[in-house]
């Protein structure tokens, strides 16, 4: 007799079998390296170098990495970032990616949670197959090819742990106890302070409450009694939608500068064309959830003018029969994961996909929270439809064991697609290249390709590429960086020089533009200009690592020079007069007429030394002194309108 398997035990076999897959899946992106965004906000970013900066996060936007223009007020995301650099001991991204995948696993275990108590309310009897289809839900989004985008960009763990924190205050909200002391709305400001799209938490809920709470049918508002349960619903979601949507007003008024990026508005058309070209964005979203094979690292969409287009109207006939297939779904309980799921997709956009100009038009990371609606959708219809044809699938076996063949087929490509983009992710050459077959339109990203070319050493083919992306963007601020890296390379410097003070003017907030010229012009032995420049971008940018260590070796290199004088007596007089100039910006008053006596021994006749020594002797309240050099120096140049001012002003300090 043939031993009869227990539902249990198949269950756990198959949690198993995902489990395994989903590690063999992900076996190979531990090693990949930062990319992108992760260059400011961690590789970068010295203030996540010290574990005792973390309750600061919370007090400043600064924290948030080294681009003023591109900062966001995020202080779980900073905190996740610091809490890895620490335990790593550096930025070792084994850390980093270990610590976002253990976060992931522990989403798909939040996530089975949710779905199957969502399939276990639309279905009364509550049959054990329930949790198969609902683990099957969780496997198909754990194993998804698209999910690969998120998980190997490590800044946007604020994409995959701000979701985690939304599913887990559904399941709060779902649990009477926990819904009594609020837990949904602490797990909701935690999904805030990790991503601004957490704020989308307290229309989901409104959702949930009103379809698996109130009973309630969207097609049957025309009646008084189903706004009643709108009220109702609403009511009980209020509390999490004020709190949400006042932290978010918070963090956008009170941290988040004007300047940043994230916050711009944009003007009205600019608007509007963001907007309508989201609709094609959209589809394109639903194009990859049914099969990932048109996934960039860096697409190249780019704005439609007219809402008069083939495209974008075809757009929108596909996503208002989506919507309205929600609506329709929401009559019937049996329907209602359906409706849920897809207004689960539509609000989880918004942020990104709606009236908000976004840097980026598109990207492929943004899908992770959105997808899941489409998940509850999918798998719910798939459940329904295994119960109305289960008779006829028992009754031909052959066709069962085909259908189960296929689900496994289905689920090993999205395992396989999953592990080639990791493979794609694992260095910048790799994901570069890719996304200039996948996005050939797109300039930045022909400029990233093209920076693995010039590291290697291969300038002619480098220039080739930076040419192609100047024009599709030839104001990039970092693209006149990177030219002026690389004309430098080529032993063009004055040309070099050019495109670094471009850079510059097309983004004075771009630190590295500011950091990059300060190299080049200490590679010219330009040493106070180079000085003078990593100044203002640490003004900027205070956190900069680099241009942190930049400048402090530039300082010291200036210190030794002046204290090595008598053996080294490489400075000129014009050297010491700049540098007293830059010492005594920096208040540094007596080191300042230390550099112009050295001036005066190369040229005891120089009247701008003695200028300085006298406005630096009026800082430390030596008048005498002041008066003393300042009449040396009208001495020299009777007409130095300089020395008559600060003469006047020792004068009158005297009289004083």
């Amino acid at each position: 007799m043939t031993p009869v398997i227990s539902k249990n035990t198949i269950f756990w076999s198959i949690v198993v079998l995902f489990f395994v897959v989903l590690c063999l899946a992900y076996s190979n992106h531990f090693d990949n390296v930062f990319h992108f965004d992760d260059a400011h906000t961690i590789v970068g970013n010295q203030y996540i170098r010290d574990i005792s900066n973390l309750p600061l996060f919370f007090t400043d936007v600064k924290y948030y990495g080294t681009m003023p223009t591109n900062r966001g007020y995020n202080p779980i995301l900073v905190s996740l970032n610091a809490i890895d650099y620490w335990l790593a001991g550096g930025l070792d991204v084994r850390y980093f990616h270990t610590s976002i995948f253990i976060s992931y696993l522990f989403l798909l275990f939040l996530l089975y949670l949710l779905i199957r108590n969502i399939f276990n309310i639309s279905y009364e009897g509550m049959p054990d197959r329930l949790k198969f289809f609902a683990l099957l839900a969780v496997g198909y989004f754990g194993l998804h090819a698209a999910n690969a985008e998120t998980i190997n960009y490590i800044i946007m763990r604020s994409d995959s742990f701000s979701t985690l924190c939304i599913i887990a205050a559904l399941l709060f909200f779902q649990n009477k106890k926990f819904r009594k002391y609020q837990l949904h709305i602490l797990a909701m400001l935690v999904a805030i302070g990790t991503k601004a799209t957490g704020v989308m938490f307290g229309p989901i809920l409104f959702i949930y409450a009103f379809l698996f709470e109130q009973d309630g049918n969207f097609l049957n508002l025309i009646k008084k009694s189903e706004w009643n349960r709108l009220y109702k619903a609403f009511m009980q979601a209020m509390p999490a939608i004020l709190i949400g949507f006042v932290a978010f007003y918070i963090s956008r008024t009170q941290f988040v500068s004007k300047e940043s990026v994230m916050f711009a508005e944009g003007d009205v058309y600019q608007i509007y064309k963001y907007f309508i070209t989201q609709w094609v964005v959209m589809v394109h979203y639903l194009g990859n959830f049914i099969l990932p094979l048109d996934l960039s690292g860096d697409p190249d969409f780019t704005l439609y003018y007219s809402i008069i287009n083939r495209k974008i109207l075809l757009s929108l006939g596909l996503l208002l029969a989506l919507f309205i297939a929600g609506l329709i779904a929401s009559t019937k309980k049996k329907y209602r994961p359906v409706t849920f799921g897809i207004f689960w997709f539509f609000l989880a956009l918004a942020p990104t996909s709606s009236f908000h100009p976004m840097g980026q038009v598109s990207n492929d990371h943004r899908t992770f929270f959105p997808y899941i609606g489409l998940i509850i959708s999918l798998f719910w219809l798939l459940y329904l439809l295994y119960e109305r044809y289960k008779v006829q699938l028992n009754s031909f076996p052959m066709l069962k064991r085909s259908i189960i063949s296929l689900v496994v087929i289905i689920y090993a490509l999205q395992a396989y697609g999953t592990y080639q983009r990791n493979e794609i992710w694992q260095s910048q050459e790799s994901l570069w290249y890719d996304v200039t077959i996948k996005s050939p339109n797109n300039g930045r990203g022909q400029m990233n390709y093209a920076l693995t070319l010039m590291n290697k050493g291969k300038y002619e083919e480098t220039l080739v590429y930076f040419e192609r992306a100047m024009q599709l963007m030839p104001t990039y601020s970092y693209l006149h960086i990177n030219m002026g890296v690389l004309k430098n390379a080529m032993g063009f410097p004055k040309e070099a020089e050019i495109y670094y003070t471009n850079a510059i003017q097309y983004d004075r907030s771009n630190i590295e533009a500011y950091y990059y010229y300060a190299k080049f012009l200490l590679s010219q032995k330009r040493y106070e200009e180079a000085l003078a420049y990593a100044k203002k971008g640490l003004d900027l940018s205070p956190g900069h690592a680099a241009l942190n260590t930049f400048y402090t070796s530039l300082q010291q290199m200036r210190l030794n020079s002046l204290e090595n004088l008598e053996s080294t007596k490489t400075l000129s007089e014009n050297d010491y007069i700049n540098l007293s100039l830059t010492l005594f910006n920096e208040a540094k008053y007596e080191e300042c007429i230390s550099a112009c006596y050295k001036a005066l021994e190369i040229n005891p006749n120089s009247k701008e030394a003695y200028n300085n020594v006298g406005i630096a002797s009026i800082r430390l309240g030596k008048i005498d002194q002041a008066i003393l050099a300042c009449n040396k120096a009208l001495e020299i140049d009777p007409n130095f309108v300089l020395a008559k001012n600060n003469l006047n002003w020792a004068k009158s300090l005297k009289s004083n």
